[in-house]
């Protein structure tokens, strides 16, 4: 049975599956506040690639939400 799910929103995905096994400890802020940021550029290539509209939405919703967290954490470690 062929897959119906286009190759470019598979490896989209995948990519996201991918950054979001690599999550590091919280209390590594740094590396914390850098994945936030790889998870936002994997939601918003996703958001490129979704099928409807309301779920292209809510991926740049998170993906802004996700980097809204990392300048957060940045910010409370550099004052």
């Amino acid at each position: 049975m062929e897959s119906s799910i286009p190759p470019a929103l598979k490896a989209a995905l995948g990519e996201l599956r991918r950054v979001r096994s690599l999550k590091p400890a919280e209390d590594d802020w740094a590396a914390y506040a850098d994945w936030r940021d790889g998870m936002a550029a994997v939601l918003d290539s996703l958001a490129a690639n979704l099928l409807y509209d309301t779920d292209r939405q809510q991926a740049r919703a998170e993906a802004e939400a996700a980097r809204a967290q990392a300048a957060a954490i940045r910010a409370r470690h550099s004052a």
